[in-house]
């Protein structure tokens, strides 16, 4: 042949060189056999570099350059020319990525991610997890809301937004409520969902047999089937928070219709429940002794509506809050229902999230004349009410809770303001009344006493009765210091107070349904549209009613029924203000604090969007509670 071949580091290419070079101390020049070697100058070679970096075709002949050829740009420029060339990358580069995370927001949506499982610690052990009975246990309200679907229900504002229904309309005289369901609802066992089970349920709650707390709300309320879809409501008269008596869990009649109403209580459909809500029940974990350790909930994938993301919620029951928050300091449980102030304190803020909403809850001492001699003389009531420093359990104690001097929410219309309640915080006010109505320390022991004498027969006996009387309460730190506080300051003015602090369960069991209690700290739950009737009216004195202190007042009555009736909200508020006067004489409840719902949860959790529940299981609601819940993940639009 008759020409030679350069090759730089054979894997790259060879570039054809004149004829006659010789070889380069650098480089090495192969020739043909019979060919003459050339040299090839510094500057011939740096010009070799150029070609095969810019494909410009060589003397003899041009070839394509492989892409990696370009590594060998940096040795064409100067040190200075390098550090420019790395800059104006690192710019080029720097704005690239901006610009893709530009289009990426502009053109991507955040939506919920499903999968995961969220794990809650309660006080309370499920019992009935029926709409029918789960009024009066936290616990089973909370599961009931997620396995049971309702025609309407509230989201995260208090706003009412429609469930099983697909629409509704409301008769001009306000008497008829017409409720069309949704078509594509299944209980989960994959049964459809009709007008017979909304009928069936509503007749169930008005039986007297099945001892319903929910049958005040449906009382002279006739149900009707227009069709397989559609319901009549009709009222004796207008009703003004009907509508959320329309958020009651609705059962499958096709389970329940064979069961005798004497042992509806008992079945095992209240422990193993079937509905047709965002979760359905999966399993509960049991000790030997029989008590259920943990519920858990797995995810419906044929809800009608959107959601819910996490796939498995686990309830933990706790016999005390002490070994809940233990177990939560483990990290055995995400978060935990109800949340202390003292809990608050130690939260990391860079792990948890505390979520605060307003309640429409309404704590006070409830006095029980009943079960107390002294607490039956109305001036005694009257001076523990001026000895309990309202404000500073409120502010000091509890934190986040607004002072109440009304037994009403205070959106519900009452002020709230001491225009209606002019029992000030006033220690020598507290005394003097007491002494006023014969209370004296007569063996200098601390705690007054009142010396009667009573005809006996034929005997004249003398009496001797000490203001000693028990606080009782739930173990809930937040309360335990309030009633410390009261304790104290009884205990100022000569009244011996002991208090009992009893799990919620307990409580509700065995003090709050048979009345056995003399003063009471405890809360009373309105709901959306708040109605007083089951806290207030005389036929609510036995369970299971609410009119826990007796409250007996013909007028209160004839107002409590009045403000049911009544479309208009003015209206409604000025016979409220009426009542609350009533109440204020008989001085049965003193009011103290409005609670502000807390509850906290991992950051991991995401999408919560809470700022007012009626009831705590309110937290738990597909829209904006715990079950629409989850990671984010972002999709292209």
């Amino acid at each position: 042949m008759g020409s030679n071949y350069a090759v730089l580091h054979d894997d790259i290419s060879t570039s054809r060189v004149p004829n006659g070079g010789a070889d380069h101390d650098r480089m090495n020049y192969g020739s043909e056999p019979g060919s003459n070697s050339s040299i090839v100058a510094e500057g011939d070679k740096k010009r070799s570099y150029r070609r095969l970096l810019t494909g410009e075709p060589s003397p003899t002949k041009a070839r394509w350059l492989r892409l990696h050829k370009y590594l060998y740009l940096p040795r064409l420029l100067t040190p200075q020319e390098r550090r420019k060339a790395f800059f104006l990358a690192l710019i080029f580069v720097s704005f690239g990525l901006v610009f893709a995370g530009r289009l990426y927001i502009r053109f991507t949506i955040p939506v919920p991610a499903v999968g995961g499982t969220y794990r809650e610690g309660l006080l309370k052990l499920p019992r009935t997890v029926n709409p029918v009975y789960a009024f009066t246990n936290d616990t089973d309200r909370d599961i009931a809301k997620l396995v049971f679907s309702r025609l309407v229900t509230y989201d995260g504002g208090g706003n009412p937004i429609l469930d099983l229904a697909e629409n509704y309309d409301v008769s001009p005289d306000g008497k008829i409520y017409t409720v069309a369901l949704k078509k594509n609802a299944f209980w989960h066992d994959g049964k459809k969902v009709t007008a017979d089970d909304v009928i069936f349920t509503v007749k169930t709650i008005q039986n007297p047999t099945y001892k319903s707390p929910l049958i005040a709300n449906w009382q002279g309320v006739q149900v009707e089937k227009v069709d397989e879809y559609t319901i009549r409501f009709t009222l004796r008269a207008p009703y003004s928070p009907f509508l959320e008596n329309l958020t009651v869990g609705i059962l499958p009649k096709h389970l329940w219709e064979g069961v005798q109403p004497e042992q509806a209580v008992l079945h095992e459909l209240n422990i193993k429940p079937v509905g047709s809500g965002p979760y359905r029940f999966d399993r509960f974990v049991q000790e030997r002794d029989g008590s259920i350790t943990e519920y858990r909930l797995s995810r419906n994938p044929d809800y009608y509506r959107d959601g819910p993301y996490i796939n498995k919620i686990v309830f933990a029951f706790y016999a005390s809050f002490e070994t809940l928050i233990a177990d939560w300091r483990k990290g055995k449980i995400d978060g935990f229902n109800p949340l202390s102030k003292n809990i608050e304190e130690e939260l990391n803020t860079n792990k948890f999230a505390l979520f605060t909403a307003e309640t429409p809850r309404v704590f006070g001492i409830f006095f029980n004349p009943q079960k107390s001699e002294v607490l039956a003389d109305k001036s005694v009531r009257t001076a523990i009410a001026r000895a309990i420093p309202r404000d500073s359990i409120t502010n000091y104690v509890l934190g986040r809770a607004s002072p109440r001097r009304s037994p009403f929410p205070l959106y519900y219309g009452s002020t709230g303001t001491t225009s209606r309640d002019t029992l000030t915080f006033d220690i020598e006010a507290a005394a003097s009344a007491l002494s006023r109505a014969g209370f004296k320390d007569e063996d200098g022991d601390g705690i007054l006493e009142k010396k009667e004498t009573k005809r006996e027969g034929k005997k004249t006996v003398e009496k001797v009765t000490p203001i000693s009387l028990t606080l009782t309460t739930s173990d809930w730190p937040d309360l335990l210091r309030a009633a410390e506080v009261i304790q104290q300051n009884l205990g100022a003015v000569g009244i011996d107070v002991s208090i009992e602090g009893k799990p919620i369960s307990d409580l509700e069991s065995s003090i709050i349904r048979p009345r056995n209690f003399q003063i009471l700290l405890f809360g009373q739950a309105y709901g959306y549209e708040p109605d007083p009737f089951i806290f207030w009216h005389s036929s609510q004195t036995k369970d299971p009613g609410l009119n826990i202190v007796g409250f007996n007042d013909k007028t209160a009555d004839k107002i409590l029924e009045e403000i049911r009736t009544m479309p208009n909200r003015d209206e409604r508020e000025k016979r409220l203000t009426t009542l609350e006067d009533r109440l204020n004489q008989e001085l049965l409840m003193l009011p103290l604090f409005a609670e502000h719902y807390l509850y906290v949860l991992p950051k991991s959790v995401q999408g919560a969007s809470i700022k007012f529940i009626s009831l705590p299981s309110d937290r738990l609601c597909p829209d904006g509670g715990i079950g629409r819940r989850a990671r984010f993940r972002a999709v292209w639009e």
